[in-house]
């Protein structure tokens, strides 16, 4: 477990140093604020594309060969990108970064395979773990060496790279194949037509694509509100980010484990969403950069909150037969929203006004709520 964790975390280091450079980037290379977001929708559209193949061939090659041949494509997917000259060469870098991003996945299904019903839950938590480590010092680290003066765009993409690379040797090493479970491979989506039969399971699901939808969006366009409004670079953009990470991390380590038997998932997933609502109506009032602290506070704190409890809410719902698939489907939600989620934003960011992506967003957390709230007590009844 050791070797998945310190892979998990390298990688993401790599990810969360681009990914405060990423539209500054874009920018440079003479694109509009569409054009930026949609870097963040062709990844998780080439992600979402791939996720079936990444699955099946795991099962056939191992787990193993699969996270080595994901964490190679990565760290060629950041080089492609540092060395980019155009913008049609940085789409190329995204589209081909995402369509390698099939370690996640198959790091979970190898934790899966490792652990009995006990440890998994452990093991899963060890990746979170590793994402939040890694978005904490990521965007710190990708900030710092972007500079200030002159931005080096290339300095950073290159340690991505090598974060990836650190990844690729960890796993080569320390890595050991796991035993592969049957039945592994079978395609989440035969449980559709079960899962829309089931009402609320398939209500939570689309909430689940909402959330992501709002987040993905906001997060796709808070540099650019950030570079506009603020006039703020990569370096203090990466700075705030991991503080955001920081507040991520300090929810999902312990607050929501605490609070979700007090409270019940659906009512903490709905105070995520309130507090999330709260940072998007905030951020576009902000005038000072010290001020940004608290909205992305809001944000990334509702963001803790709701993710896991949702997640919980949907795999609680689903019949034990059908909890794999119904997760399954549910991540497929989660790619949805984030591809269509940036598309809206940078969309409204351009042809609105560059506060409407996060108002906007706050109108769709509305219906969010309400539904959930009578969920909750739909839920609590059939318990």
């Amino acid at each position: 477990m050791l070797a998945i964790f310190l892979a998990a975390l390298a990688n993401v280091i790599g990810l969360g140093v681009i990914v405060p450079l990423l539209p500054y980037f874009a920018l440079h290379h003479g694109a509009g604020p569409l054009e930026a977001t949609a870097l963040f929708s062709v990844f998780s559209l080439a992600q979402l594309l791939t996720a079936p193949l990444w699955g099946r061939l795991s099962d056939k090659i191992g787990r193993k060969p699969v996270i080595l041949i994901s964490f190679a494509g990565s760290a060629l997917g950041y080089l492609w990108l540092a060395f980019a000259t155009d913008l049609q060469m940085i789409y190329l870098a995204r589209i081909f970064s995402g369509a390698m991003n099939g370690w996640l996945a198959t790091s979970q299904a190898y934790v899966a395979d490792v652990t009995d019903d006990e440890g998994r839950a452990k093991g899963m938590g060890m990746l979170g773990a590793a994402f939040g480590l890694g978005f904490v010092l990521g965007p710190a680290l990708g900030g710092y060496l972007a500079g200030e003066a002159v931005i080096n765009y290339q300095l950073p993409m290159l340690i991505a790279a090598g974060g990836s690379a650190i990844a690729l040797l960890v796993s080569a090493v320390l890595l050991r194949e796991a035993e592969r479970h049957a039945n592994h491979g079978v395609s989440t989506m035969r449980f559709l037509p079960q899962i829309i039969s089931i009402p609320i399971l398939c209500t939570l699901i689309s909430l689940y694509f909402g959330m992501f939808f709002v987040f993905a969006g906001m997060e796709s366009t808070l540099a650019l509100w950030c570079e506009r409004v603020l006039d703020m670079g990569p370096r203090q953009v990466g700075y705030y980010m991991a503080f955001a990470g920081i507040c991520g991390v300090i929810v999902q380590g312990g607050l929501v484990g605490r609070l979700v038997p007090l409270m019940g998932e659906a009512h903490v997933f709905v105070m995520g969403l309130l507090f999330t609502g709260a940072g998007l109506i905030g951020l576009p009032l902000v005038t000072e950069r010290i001020w940004l602290l608290l909205p992305i506070a809001l944000l990334f704190i509702g963001f803790g909150f709701a993710n896991p409890s949702l997640q919980s809410l949907i795999s609680r719902t689903a019949p034990r037969s059908m909890r794999g698939g119904a997760m399954g489907i549910a991540q497929s939600a989660n790619s949805l929203g984030r591809i269509l989620g940036p598309a809206w934003a940078g969309f409204a960011f351009a042809s609105i006004g560059v506060a409407w992506p996060f108002f906007s967003s706050t109108a769709i957390l509305v219906p969010i709520v309400l539904v959930t709230l009578i969920l909750a007590r739909q839920i609590n009844r059939a318990k």
